[in-house]
């Protein structure tokens, strides 16, 4: 997972696979998306998914322009082309199967 502190740093061109999650410092449960996120990013290794962790209150721009209006929310990509949205907390199960056809 890369905490990006600038929007110069993500590459969605670097990687055929990427998934950006947003979130927020404050929000109850980042801790288990972020242990959700850790066991895909484990599972996945050899696809090689980029994750990139964007903090809603830092980049607004970045909201704007995925259209994120739930928190936490994860866009998933192929090939630099968004496949997938998953908005809000969903089960471990449902967040996995998200990332087995791409």
């Amino acid at each position: 997972m890369i905490f990006i502190s600038e929007e110069s740093e993500i590459n969605l061109n670097l990687n055929d696979r990427a998934a950006l999650y947003f979130y927020a410092q404050w929000m109850p449960f980042h801790k288990k998306m972020l242990k959700m996120i850790e066991k895909i990013e484990l599972r996945y290794k050899k696809n090689k998914i980029a994750f990139y962790a964007v903090d809603v209150e830092q980049f607004k721009s970045l909201c704007k322009r995925y259209s994120v209006e739930s928190i936490p929310t994860v866009v998933i990509f192929r090939d630099c082309c968004e496949v997938k949205k998953i908005e809000g907390l969903v089960m471990t199960a449902a967040f996995r199967n998200a990332f087995i056809d791409i």
